[in-house]
């Protein structure tokens, strides 16, 4: 980019900031004067200003309300030259300002006001409540005000609201924005561009696990200790008219950990089959089942089987992922499957470690007694599943270990005991993890030693979890 203004602090337009809506506009600042470096930041936003209204028609009101280009001065017919002669006035000063500490940078320097025309998700107007001191707006540098203008470029339409991804590692945010900027530039090229980019995923819980997908598809490159403390955070919103929404949510570092190693190669192999298995939708698929051995969901329609191949299903909701994002157990959806499917163990290891804070004993354990149990004529392996199945509290599990187990291995003359009264306090029934989790695990790694040892029963679990 060429440096022509002296007014402008250059670095301000494309540091980061730790603000989601101003970095993404300074990655597209950043993307820009990179593939234009004889641009400079006027010709930028002229260059910016011609793509919202002649290519997609100033279709951007749900990031700008009443701004020049989406709601201009009635008289103004030349919305692009609208929006320079307003830029203008803010690198060349002549807008009102006030010295002061922006909002945004931190810096000291000359401040302007921010409202909902010309910035994201704030007060304007009347709402002089949302500010302080009853400010007429935020009050941010002229430098932030320029990268606010560039966001809707980096950003993506998902289900109908923006959707914006930020992260703790800058290679993650600039993956992001770069990723809907080349997208843009392929529409524009090919004359298909008619507005901000959309996401095939209208399901925003979805959208950021593709993100995260595509970022293992495209070996962005993370150093390990930053993987291990690597979350992110999708914001969706709406800047629209009277009703401006915004919905948070978040992949913390330890649900990244255990989802990025699911991808590992040896992993994946088990864990895509389980989490393509539990897609769905209520509406026109509600009686779809899915089909491993084709990968695709099936329907029956009276003489013939409709199948429903990835590219429709991945936009309906799946509830792997859902349930991950909110802090809801996996356990016996791992159960359910493993019913049927072969699946490592490695990934119920991890999933304890990662999202519970398993004990490694308390995991080592459970599958010493997984292969206590099974190690049973069938009946016997029946009748271990079908108890633990009907349990409705601890005391119950417990009685469970003293008669099934440790009654059993004393009478079958072993030299040790199978449990100590400290693995039972202490890695059986600890107090930072649920008696239902222990027993879950428990019925897991039953079923995965019966897979090993090719033995079926005929146990099913019932629909509804036990209270």
């Amino acid at each position: 980019m060429k440096r022509t203004y002296n007014s402008i602090d250059y670095e301000w337009l494309s540091k980061s900031t730790g603000d989601p809506y101003a970095d993404v506009g300074g990655y597209v600042i950043k993307y820009l004067s990179d593939k234009y470096p004889e641009k400079d930041v006027l010709e930028l936003i002229e260059y910016m200003a011609n793509i919202y209204v002649n290519r997609w028609d100033k279709k951007i009101n749900p990031f700008f309300l009443n701004s020049t280009i989406t709601n201009p001065n009635p008289k103004e017919k030349d919305l692009v030259k609208g929006t320079i002669e307003y830029f203008t006035s803010l690198i060349n000063e002549t807008e009102y300002n006030e010295v002061g500490f922006c909002r945004i940078s931190g810096r000291q320097t000359k401040l302007y006001k921010a409202g909902r025309e010309n910035s994201l998700m704030s007060g304007s107007g009347g709402f002089v409540n949302f500010h302080h001191n009853f400010q007429s707006g935020m009050m941010l540098s002229k430098e932030i005000l320029i990268r606010m203008f560039f966001i809707p470029y980096g950003s993506i339409f998902v289900g109908g609201r923006i959707a914006v991804i930020h992260s703790n590692n800058e290679d993650v945010n600039s993956f992001f924005v770069n990723q809907n900027c080349k997208a843009n530039d392929g529409n524009i090229a090919t004359n298909s561009s008619n507005g901000v980019l959309k996401s095939e995923y209208g399901i925003p819980v979805s959208a950021l696990f593709k993100f995260v997908d595509d970022m293992f598809v495209n070996r962005l490159n993370i150093v390990t200790d930053d993987i291990q403390n690597l979350s992110l955070t999708l914001l969706h919103f709406t800047n629209f008219g009277a009703s401006p929404e915004l919905a948070v949510y978040t992949l913390p570092a330890n649900i990244f950990r255990f989802y990025s190693t699911c991808q590992s190669n040896i992993l994946k192999t088990y864990w895509q089959p389980f989490l393509m298995a539990h897609y769905t939708n209520s509406k026109k698929y509600k009686a779809a089942k899915y089909n491993h051995s084709t990968s695709v969901y099936e329907i029956s329609k009276k003489n013939n089987i409709e199948q429903i191949s990835y590219n429709e299903y991945k936009t309906w909701h799946n509830t792997v992922l859902e349930n991950l994002l909110a802090g809801k157990s996996l356990l016996r959806l791992f159960v359910r499957w493993g019913i049927k499917h072969k699946f490592d163990f490695s990934i119920v290891e991890l999933y304890q470690k990662y999202i519970q804070n398993m004990q490694k004993e308390t995991l080592d354990k459970i599958k010493e007694l997984a292969r206590f149990l099974t190690n049973a004529d069938k009946s016997a392996i029946e009748k271990s599943i079908k108890s633990l199945n009907g349990y409705k509290n601890a005391y119950e599990l417990r009685r469970f270990f003293l008669n099934n187990v440790v009654v059993k291995n004393y009478k079958n003359g072993a030299d040790s005991t199978i449990i100590t009264v400290e693995e039972l306090i202490y890695y059986l029934f600890p107090d930072d993890i649920s008696w239902r989790d222990i027993r879950d695990i428990l019925l897991f790694a039953i079923y995965q030693e019966l897979h090993d040892k090719k033995i079926s029963v005929e146990v099913e679990l019932p629909e509804e979890e036990n209270e």
